[in-house]
């Protein structure tokens, strides 16, 4: 860790963090843009507006809600390192909690990626696959 926090100048090397404030500032700002984005988005999607594609929407808010989750705890990650609040193995556990986050949301996008060329492809395999299996009397 100490080699993210120090840096060089000229023959002295000197203690600070890895990041100019003018960087952290521009990942702020955009870590937050994508923050307010998501948030909005997850609310147009639970108005009480009715969707065509039940399916659809309701992948659309786990991809959200998981980028919302994946967002804030990676911008909070970053500002508790910076400011040296966590260190060695509790920063290792938050930094592979907030990556599964990152990776689960490419995942989800796989998924409807496939749902959805599976209903454009081949729309009567998607109606015998889409319907539910058990329907209660």
């Amino acid at each position: 860790m100490a080699d993210n926090w120090t840096y060089a100048q000229g023959n002295e090397t000197t203690a600070g963090p890895h990041l100019t404030s003018t960087t952290q500032i521009v990942i702020s700002v955009l870590y937050s843009v994508g923050i307010v984005a998501n948030v909005v988005a997850l609310a147009i999607l639970c108005s009480g507006k009715k969707y065509r594609n039940h399916k659809h929407t309701l992948m659309l808010r786990f991809l959200t809600a998981n980028d919302l989750v994946a967002l804030s705890g990676m911008l909070v990650q970053m500002y508790l390192q910076l400011h040296d609040v966590l260190s060695g193995r509790v920063l290792c556990v938050f930094r592979v909690v907030w990556r599964f986050f990152g990776l689960s949301s490419g995942c989800v996008a796989i998924v409807m990626a496939v749902e959805r060329w599976l209903a454009l492809t081949h729309p009567f395999i998607y109606q015998k696959v889409s319907k539910p299996a058990f329907r209660p009397l």
